[in-house]
């Protein structure tokens, strides 16, 4: 099988000659141009040997055209700094329109994924990230969840007209990213866990926005939900329209892999997570992809990361280890 027909088997209910792995993180100092972006998701795909390539763009992509500013870093172990953005409290919600696709920040997104589709083979899937509006809402104020989570209390039709207009600008830009050469979209969500709104809040403040976001995606065929953290609320989700769900199994409260596809029903994604890959061993990494293997019978199962790899602190042994669990 070359790599798609491989993707394929494992997200359609097939039986792939192996199970598929890729790995994605930041590289924080080269992923503030398309060129400098295109270049290291290439050249990372291609260290690695990876059975497909998920664009792992800076997160604030999403957000720099509502007027989100930052200091870009040069250390590819830390973060780029927040420097500004509009929100000054729960009304200034009501000030965000659905941004054009010439926006800078956007249209750096579809010439760094042009770059890369000539790079690689016909038979690479590429998958491009892309985050549940919530999720860019809380980009837009550097991440604190405990704001935001002020403002939807103090002003909830003022956060939903910013969420309106945030999966606007995303359904246009999944849209678009088919003729960009994209495979599917890899949807994160980090507010579908019970750490931070309960199951019914989700599905009725947030559910709407995400699926207008993933309607656009509806031509794809490899398109991925990622739940991230503890507590996930796999169960509420299971009815999304995606190929692949994905999390991190080793959290204390999340499932497992056999477990969590009986309740999604689909197939499932992840198998190490990021602290084995940055602190354990490489045997401890190998041991991690085995069990997940072992779990689902090397069906219905794409290998990688519970969440974003911290590559700069992520020994190139343990991704080593992590490709070649999948040859065993």
């Amino acid at each position: 099988m070359n790599r798609r027909q491989r993707l394929e088997a494992a997200v359609g209910g097939g039986v792939p000659d192996r199970v598929p792995v890729s790995a994605w993180g930041h590289f924080f100092d080269r992923e503030t141009s398309a060129a400098a972006l295109a270049d290291v998701m290439v050249e990372f795909f291609e260290r690695y040997q990876w059975d497909y390539l998920k664009v792992h763009a800076r997160a604030s992509y999403h957000v720099e055209g509502w007027g989100f500013t930052y200091r870009p870093s040069r250390d590819p172990a830390a973060g780029h700094v927040c420097t500004g953005h509009p929100i000054v409290g729960p009304q200034s919600w009501r000030g965000l329109a659905p941004l054009p696709l010439d926006t800078p920040a956007l249209a750096e997104q579809f010439d760094a994924l042009a770059r890369i589709r000539a790079r690689i083979a016909d038979d690479v899937p590429l998958i491009m990230t892309v985050f549940s509006p919530l999720d860019v809402a809380e980009k837009l104020v550097d991440r604190d969840a405990a704001l935001l989570k002020s403002h939807i209390e103090a002003d909830p039709d003022a956060l939903a007209a910013a969420l309106e207009a945030i999966a606007d600008t995303l359904h246009r830009f999944v849209a678009r990213l088919a003729a960009a050469g994209v495979d599917g979209i890899y949807f994160s969500t980090k507010w579908a866990n019970n750490v931070k709104l309960t199951p019914a809040q989700y599905q009725r403040l947030v559910r709407p926005y995400d699926l207008r976001v993933l309607d656009a995606a509806r031509g794809l065929w490899c398109n991925m939900l990622h739940l991230c953290e503890d507590a996930i609320q796999l169960e509420a989700m299971a009815d999304y329209p995606v190929q692949v769900f994905h999390w991190d199994a080793h959290t204390p409260n999340n499932p497992g892999f056999a477990a969590g596809a009986r309740l999604a029903g689909r197939a499932v994604g992840g198998g190490v997570d990021a602290r084995t890959l940055a602190s354990g061993t490489p045997e401890a990494v190998y041991d991690r992809v085995r069990e997940a293997i072992t779990q689902m019978d090397g069906r219905n199962l794409v290998v990688g990361p519970g969440c974003s790899v911290q590559v700069a602190r992520t020994p190139a042994a343990n991704l080593e280890a992590m490709r070649r669990a999948v040859l065993a």
